[in-house]
């Protein structure tokens, strides 16, 4: 962690907040990573992704993603958050279980990986270049040449890059009814999905009746 505090700190952004989300970054995500060599590329990795990532709102629009997701740190918050859901959530992708019905640990680390890259691509740092429904391919390509360039295990690296590309599921530009999504994918979808409704504020906040 500690040479991407030093690049936020440099590029002036490193404060309080940030530094609370990070350590939760690390905490619900990169720390949970068992593979240690994916674990050190995913976050080598983070240091060089568009600042943006860091600081930007989930939402272009605001019309989408839960309130607190569309305030600044938002899309960093939105990944955290599918973070944590990913280790239960596996519990229910009945491809990943093994006989006792356990999560394959393999299956969660790349799952991880995707789901932390997935966004880092949403916005460009100079110009205002959203890439809309396609950053998590655009994510993937850098991802799988920092990864190759990392001499990471090409399978494992080439999984992470498929997870974050399908990461909208159905929703991903390019899909068609014939295709079917990865395992891993269809995780790192779910958890994303979930953790972008707008709705979880009328479920999750602290109101006496739901209205």
């Amino acid at each position: 962690m500690q040479a991407l505090q030093a690049r936020l700190q440099e590029a002036g952004i490193w404060d309080e907040k940030l530094e609370s989300e990070v350590k939760a970054l690390w905490k619900y995500g990169i720390e949970r990573i068992g593979n240690e060599a994916l674990r050190d590329a995913v976050a080598s990795f983070l240091c060089f992704v568009p600042l943006k990532f860091f600081t930007d709102h989930a939402s272009r629009s605001g019309r989408f993603h839960p309130h607190w997701q569309n305030e600044r740190h938002g899309t960093l918050r939105s990944i955290i958050e599918s973070c944590v859901l990913v280790p239960p959530m596996a519990q229910y992708v009945p491809q990943l279980l093994d006989a006792d019905l356990k999560p394959d640990q393999g299956a969660i680390d790349i799952a991880l990986a995707a789901t932390i890259i997935s966004d880092t691509w949403k916005k460009e740092d100079i110009g205002d270049v959203h890439h809309g429904s396609a950053h998590g391919r655009v994510a993937a390509m850098h991802w799988i040449k920092f990864a190759h360039a990392q001499k990471l295990d090409p399978e494992i690296a080439d999984a992470v890059a498929i997870g974050s590309i399908w990461h909208y599921g159905v929703y991903t530009p390019g899909w068609n009814p014939e295709m079917e999504i990865p395992p891993i994918a269809w995780l790192v979808h779910l958890c994303d999905a979930f953790t972008a409704q707008p709705t979880l504020a009328t479920i999750y906040e602290n109101k006496t009746v739901i209205t």
